[in-house]
């Protein structure tokens, strides 16, 4: 396919996720069997304009004075993609298979775009939830608008190099035709870098690296939190809301197979798939439990209690872009209750002098320190450590907060971290 056959079949594709409401993968999924003639590459492109669309959703449907899906699309490669519009105009050009030709209005909206979006309101130049602002306001306070600028770029591709079968420095070697770069914090971390509008990255769950169980695909945000755990040889280890098994994953890595590493999911189906991971992986003490079955026995039992809580996801919208349209104050009311909820119940797990470590993917104030907040005042029993003095001595750099104001609890952000937006609370119980 020709670029611009790539640009029509992603306005086509945009169409139906705007007017239908489909997930961009359905919406791929039903374009790409339709058009069995589309190679790997075409697929590639049309879903990094896709992505970069929705990104930007609201900035280029200003800056073009439409909300359909072809204004969406022609700001987008314009902002994110750097397209000059004399590029446009031969793409635009009207031949089978290509857009329709740019409009007057539209070469005039073009010429304009940098000058009108200066002038927009912020949730509009960046591209989020005009009810988000005041949360992202709470947590980020002075550098609000530079963070939020960062979060409609393309992300990274993030691998997690499994020492229970391997190390750096052998998935480096296997893996040097990808260009992979260590992570600056997690010592288990590479990456793979972003490229443009025709890049693909590597199918890596294709490679023997993945096969053998050597490495794992995990955000470098990911791994910190596990890693700021404190997990470790001969623990006893509760994965509260355990999912699919990728936090519980690093967590046995860090506890060298040794100790005792429980598993719960308060939907039990998420965890089908868990064994047949954890056998890729070589995890060996794990085991899958029903807490609510169990609690009475498991009670003060466990040396860390990791929560990783149910919350809006805001910190990987710039990966998965159609999420963040899809929010509402509802959804977030919700995930609220389910955090207070789940943190009351998670107490009880905890040991005397044991950690309950508190996380989300959320860049949200009230899903973090808000809600740690909320449990403090009610919960005498437990007091906040500062995730500085958690990190291990020695294990490469310490990540930098990304908050307005420096707190014991520690934020990622793609801005300052270079990942996936990611919220720590370590809570040390004292009685």
């Amino acid at each position: 396919m020709k670029l611009a056959s790539q640009i029509q079949s992603s306005i086509e594709i945009l169409d139906q996720i705007l007017l239908r409401h489909k997930p961009l993968p359905i919406a791929m999924k039903d374009w790409a069997s339709n058009n069995r003639y589309a190679g790997v590459r075409d697929r590639a492109t049309i879903i990094n304009i896709l992505n970069a669309a929705l990104r930007q959703k609201i900035s280029s449907s200003y800056v073009m004075d439409s909300e359909d899906a072809r204004a969406i699309i022609i700001g987008s490669l314009i902002r994110e993609f750097q397209f000059k519009i004399s590029t446009l105009s031969k793409l635009f050009n009207n031949e089978k298979y290509a857009p329709k030709s740019l409009s007057e209005n539209e070469f005039e909206l073009l010429s304009s775009a940098k000058n009108r979006l200066s002038n927009a309101n912020i949730f509009v130049k960046n591209d989020v939830p005009e009810s988000t602002i005041d949360e992202y306001q709470r947590t980020f306070g002075d550098t609000l608008d530079a963070q939020l600028s960062f979060m409609s770029g393309m992300p990274d591709l993030d691998i997690r190099v499994n020492a229970l079968k391997s190390n750096l420095d052998k998935v480096e070697l296997a893996l040097k035709k990808f260009h992979p770069i260590r992570t600056v914090c997690s010592p288990f971390g590479m990456r793979v870098k972003s490229g443009g509008l025709e890049y693909k990255f590597p199918n890596l769950e294709k490679t023997l690296s993945y096969a053998k169980g050597q490495i794992e695909i995990q955000n470098e945000g990911s791994q910190i939190s596990a890693i700021l755990s404190g997990a470790g040889p001969g623990m006893q280890v509760l994965d509260y809301c355990a999912g699919h098994g990728g936090k519980a994953a690093i967590l046995s890595m860090l506890m060298k197979n040794s100790g005792q590493l429980y598993l719960n999911d308060i939907d039990q189906s998420r965890l089908i798939n868990v064994p047949s991971r954890m056998k890729r992986l070589g995890v060996k003490n794990y085991q899958i439990i029903n807490y609510q079955d169990s609690k009475n026995k498991l009670a003060q039992f466990f040396d860390i209690v990791f929560l990783d809580a149910p919350c809006s996801g805001s910190g990987t919208w710039r990966r998965k872009p159609d999420l963040k349209w899809k929010f509402n104050q509802e959804k977030l009311d919700n995930n609220l209750q389910d955090q207070k909820l789940i943190l009351s119940e998670a107490k009880h797990a905890v040991k005397i002098g044991g950690k309950l470590i508190y996380v989300t993917c959320s860049l949200f104030d009230s899903e973090n320190d808000q809600q740690i907040r909320n449990f403090l005042q009610n919960e005498k029993g437990f007091r906040l450590v500062n995730y500085q003095k958690q990190w291990p001595f020695g294990i490469k750099n310490m990540p930098t907060n990304a908050k307005n104001k420096h707190t014991e609890t520690l934020l990622l952000s793609p801005m300052t971290n270079n990942t996936d937006g990611f919220f720590v609370a370590i809570l040390e119980r004292l009685e």
